[in-house]
């Protein structure tokens, strides 16, 4: 479909420790936002966390180098400030097997057309960006924000790519399971990614258990021998399971109606690891 290239409107406040506000236009359908980041010495590291929001619901949560972590990962350009490169924050997935595919997750905010929308179907009308800068922004630091979209479908927001973010405690060496991680809510019908970020130390082994059956299940250096393989470029010092890794969108594990879904990690020391997990699922509430 054609897609329409152009800038956002300003946040009103970039300045250190603060959070700006960008309010989007609705309308079209959004397949990805392109946020250039200007200033003398800037650095990823001096935005603590980016969120998208829908209809007031965090549909994306990240901190800028997560969200470049994310973008390397799938082969995209790193984030450069002597180049202007844009840091790019995406609603379409990458690399699946047709642009379909890619685009299933666009995050459409057009009204919802009868005859085409499902009886279901929810309009989005507002979308806010928020972006929290911390006390090491400089004071040249400048943020703008431009939109890759396409006309609206009429059919509403459709299947949402929520990603959010969840720190939790390895205390040493050894196995260790959570299970208290989101699942099966509207939010969180399918899991597509899954990064996990260690504060130290590194994680050696990662299964995933549905239900008491074992859908995953490898160790670090055959994740990545098999990512490598695939579409995607696996990133040091992250555990990364990507159900799409090889180009296949529908190779999602399923969460609906799912009673139980547990991460058993091996760890090889102490770490708070960072759990940044990726959903297609409904918009919510």
């Amino acid at each position: 479909m054609e897609r329409i290239e152009g800038p956002m409107p300003d946040a009103q406040t970039v300045a250190a420790s603060n959070t700006s506000v960008f309010k989007l236009p609705i309308g079209l359908s959004f397949h990805e936002l392109q946020l250039v980041i200007g200033g003398t010495g800037t650095l990823l590291a001096d935005i603590d966390e980016i969120r998208v929001i829908a209809n007031e619901v965090v549909i994306h949560r990240y901190s800028g180098t997560e969200r470049d972590v994310l973008n390397r990962f799938d082969g995209k350009a790193a984030w450069n400030l002597s180049t202007n490169q844009p840091l790019i924050i995406p609603f379409d997935r990458h690399a699946m097997e047709n642009s379909l595919t890619n685009e299933l997750t666009a995050l459409d905010t057009g009204p919802l057309v009868e005859g085409v929308a499902p009886a279901n179907a929810r309009q989005i009308r507002s979308l806010v960006v928020e972006v929290e800068l911390n006390s090491g922004w400089p004071s040249d630091g400048t943020l703008k924000l431009s939109a890759s979209q396409s006309p609206s479908s009429g059919r509403g927001a459709g299947s949402v790519l929520h990603i959010n973010k969840t720190p939790r405690a390895i205390g040493g060496a050894g196995e260790v399971e959570f299970s208290d991680l989101p699942f099966a809510d509207v939010r969180s019908q399918a899991l597509s990614r899954v990064t996990i970020g260690m504060s130290a130390n590194a994680l050696t082994r990662l299964k995933v258990d549905r239900d008491t059956i074992t859908v995953f299940d490898r160790t670090d250096i055959v994740n990545r021998n098999i990512q490598t393989d695939g579409v995607r470029v696996p990133i040091s010092g992250y555990f990364m399971i990507d159900r799409t890794e090889r180009g296949y969108a529908q190779n999602l594990i399923n969460l609906q109606g799912v009673r139980d879904f547990r991460y058993v990690l091996t760890a090889d020391g102490a770490a708070t690891a960072t759990f940044i997990s990726e959903y297609v699922g409904g918009l919510g509430r």
